[in-house]
């Protein structure tokens, strides 16, 4: 027993093979009409350098309140869309009144050498 044949739906038929394109809303922009040109968008954040994987070993507490700050901020204006992007601009927060305070407010150059892993000083 053979399959039957295939074929596709001709001019008469009522399947209609053209795509049926509707605009979608995000929110985020005016909608663009086909007379209309899009804009470009200035990025708001610069350039992204690359990411590497780092592990760090945080108290419980402290990574659950920021994971629940996350999961509550994430929509709003301010907040972050993930725990690296919280933790990431922690950090730059951080490193910008650490230079304020001890560097005169010169930003500190990335580390070119490696740095000193184990336990601490004095423990």
């Amino acid at each position: 027993m053979s399959a039957p044949e295939r074929r596709r739906p001709g001019a008469n038929s009522p399947i209609r093979l053209t795509a049926n394109v509707e605009p979608v809303r995000t929110g985020v922009e005016a909608p663009v009409t086909p007379e209309q040109p899009r804009q470009q968008i200035a990025p708001a954040e610069p350039v992204k350098e690359a990411t590497i994987p780092t592990t760090v070993a945080l108290r419980e507490g402290l990574k659950r309140r920021a994971q629940t700050a996350v999961l509550h901020t994430a929509a709003l204006p301010g907040g972050y869309r993930s725990f690296a992007a919280l933790v990431d601009g922690a950090l730059e927060r951080e490193l910008e009144r650490l230079a304020n305070e001890h560097n005169g407010s010169v930003p500190f150059e990335p580390n070119a050498g490696g740095f000193r892993t184990g336990r601490p000083f004095g423990s």
